[in-house]
């Protein structure tokens, strides 16, 4: 019998989670799923435990797949679903109890695109959704847009909701990004839908004291994915009914926030990089005068003003060169 529910987890490294995971999906008071377990080339015996679900309980799939990355984990997923509605779940994270249930009462009765609920984080941070409610059309949303794509991000989250499969279509998990692939599946699934319904209760625990968050690791690719989205993401802002002013700040202040992430992360990580490639990425961040406000701004709130100096005069002097000079002689005493 074909499934009304189709919940992806894309598994790699999970051996430690996987288990709760699991159980907490499958504990639902929600029968009518099916789990699709993605390994994903997994060195750390994960995928036995995969295989050890299927054989407890029927309504587990098992994919194994070479290493490829989450997008390439979850395309599988995608393309393996067989249910009207689906779900993302990742391996180190846990459902809370009666999400389901009240999801596909909603989705059913009131012919629904899409789900939206809230994350409790294990550190103690919630992100719920602003406009509860019943919502007949993305406009909807547009008093809360900044939230929902800049501060909050709540859009961007593919955990956060349950979708219709009617809405999803084919669409797939771009290979060619390595972060904020699930914000542009978001911009470009949920244009095509219309109804749905925003709930004010956390239904996600999400895992964010782990090693290897955003905000804990070298990484140099968020300009790039912010370039490669901003189509999509402006197509999105468009069918929020946004006039083209409105829509430029919005999209501004996104990238301005991507230049500030992106700057921090090249100044304050640890991370062998070239100096060359470090030099180009910063000068990125401050050649665009929004996101060097931004980069200033945080500079100048910084707790550490003495430490914080080195990077204000530079930002301030748009000297990129002499910047990725001093981060590269301090690397060494990073922790």
């Amino acid at each position: 019998m074909t499934p009304l529910l189709s919940v992806i987890v894309p598994v790699y490294r999970a051996k430690d989670t996987l288990n709760a995971c699991v159980e907490s999906i499958l504990g639902q008071d929600f029968a009518d799923l099916e789990l699709i377990l993605v390994e994903d080339g997994s060195p750390d015996g994960s995928g036995r435990l995969c295989d050890e679900w299927a054989q407890k309980d029927r309504r587990v799939r098992v994919i194994h797949q070479p290493n490829g990355g989450a997008s390439a984990a979850r395309t599988a997923g995608l393309q393996a679903a067989r249910g009207r509605y689906l779900s993302f779940v990742d391996a180190d994270d846990q459902l809370l109890p009666g999400l389901y249930s009240l999801a596909l009462a909603h989705l059913l009765s009131e012919d629904l695109d899409w789900f939206g609920f809230g994350v409790l984080h294990t550190s103690g941070r919630t992100c719920p959704w602003p406009l509860p409610g019943l919502h007949d059309g993305l406009d909807e949303l547009a008093p809360e847009l900044d939230s929902l794509l800049v501060r909050e991000g709540q859009i961007a989250l593919l955990y956060n909701k349950v979708y219709a499969r009617r809405m999803v279509g084919d669409t797939v998990f771009s290979p060619r990004l390595a972060i904020n692939e699930d914000l542009l599946f978001n911009l470009e699934v949920l244009t095509r839908g219309r109804a749905f319904r925003l709930c004010p209760d956390h239904y996600y625990l999400y895992e964010d004291k782990a090693e290897g968050s955003l905000s804990r690791r070298l990484r140099t690719d968020l300009l790039e994915a912010e370039e490669l989205t901003r189509p999509a993401y402006e197509a999105f802002l468009a069918a929020c009914g946004l006039e083209e002013e409105s829509l430029l700040a919005l999209s501004r202040a996104r990238r301005a926030d991507v230049c500030r992430l992106q700057f921090f992360l090249l100044t304050g990580q640890k991370g062998k990089l070239p100096f060359g490639r470090r030099r180009a990425l910063l000068g990125q961040c401050l050649a665009f005068e929004a996101g060097r406000r931004a980069i200033l701004d945080q500079l100048r709130r910084d707790a550490h003003g003495l430490l914080a100096l080195p990077y204000r005069f530079c930002a301030t002097c748009r000297l990129p060169g002499l910047l990725a000079l001093y981060c590269g002689l301090k690397e060494p005493f990073l922790p």
